[in-house]
């Protein structure tokens, strides 16, 4: 039985209202904070080709993937990401996987992210729920 999942880029750092600044053929989905503890920033979306990859710039978090940018059986998923201004407060990105139905309630996906102080999540998302592995800190050496 073969199972096609979309292999896309996580941002999980913050973002705003869609903007049409989205590179052709990507899509991008807001998840709006419901946590008086975690409030969303003000500001638009800017998701960019920059070079040879792209630049997110959100204040809220968002997914972003692209339907085109699938695999099937064993696969790897490999990304750089370089946190260009570190807020004060805790902000994670990453990538996502295994995704089905993105643009609905009931969206499916894995993600794994890392924090700008080297912790990090593996978290589900099924619907509105999110459960997560507890985070870890990098053994110092």
């Amino acid at each position: 039985m073969k199972r096609h999942v979309h292999v896309a880029a996580l941002a999980v750092l913050a973002l705003a209202p869609l903007v049409a600044q989205t590179p052709q053929g990507w899509k991008q989905r807001v998840d709006r904070s419901t946590s008086a503890t975690d409030p969303d920033a003000a500001g638009a979306i800017k998701f960019v080709t920059q070079g040879s990859g792209f630049h997110a710039t959100n204040p809220q978090a968002a997914v972003y993937w692209n339907p085109a940018s699938t695999a099937s059986g064993a696969y790897t998923l490999k990304g750089t990401f370089t946190l260009m201004k570190p807020s004060g407060h805790t902000n994670y990105y990453g990538l996502v996987f295994g995704g089905s139905a993105l643009e609905g309630a009931d969206q499916a996906y894995l993600y794994f992210v890392v924090a700008q102080d080297g912790t990090w999540l593996i978290k589900s998302r099924a619907g509105a729920a999110t459960p997560s592995w507890r985070p870890r800190r990098p053994a110092m050496r």
